[in-house]
């Protein structure tokens, strides 16, 4: 069962990490006027549940201080990232950072996720010859 919840926890991370490309997709639309920003909110919202539940994962499947670490550092990231929104009016420049801290949030779920891609292809690379 553990190795059941390591693989879906690596594969929840590269979830999160494409979650945020089709979030910059969202706040393109909002940014030139196709749509408002409620789908960018909405969705942000549902990546923010993942990372939560990445972070249980953590605990319950590899249990290392290292995913422990990363998953607990990516939800604390993304949840700043959220509150940064609320000081646009206030902080304008602290409020900037939101796009900027995506980026981090997108490399860190790419990093956690990774093992899982790396897996997959060591299971199928050839062996060398004998």
């Amino acid at each position: 069962m553990r190795a059941g919840v390591t693989t879906a926890y690596h594969w929840l991370a590269l979830l999160i990490a494409a979650g945020i490309v089709v979030q910059v997709f969202l706040a393109g639309l909002g940014i030139f006027g196709a749509e408002s920003f409620e789908a960018h909110e909405g969705f942000g919202w549902m990546i923010h549940t993942a990372a939560i539940l990445l972070f249980v994962l953590a605990l319950i499947g590899p249990r290392s201080g290292r995913a422990i670490g990363m998953s607990f550092g990516l939800l604390v990231l993304m949840t700043v990232q959220i509150m940064l929104v609320n000081a646009r009016d206030d902080e304008p420049y602290a409020a900037a950072l939101h796009p900027a801290l995506a980026l981090f949030v997108l490399g860190l779920a790419a990093h956690i996720g990774l093992p899982a891609i790396s897996r997959r292809r060591a299971g199928s690379a050839p062996r060398p010859a004998s």
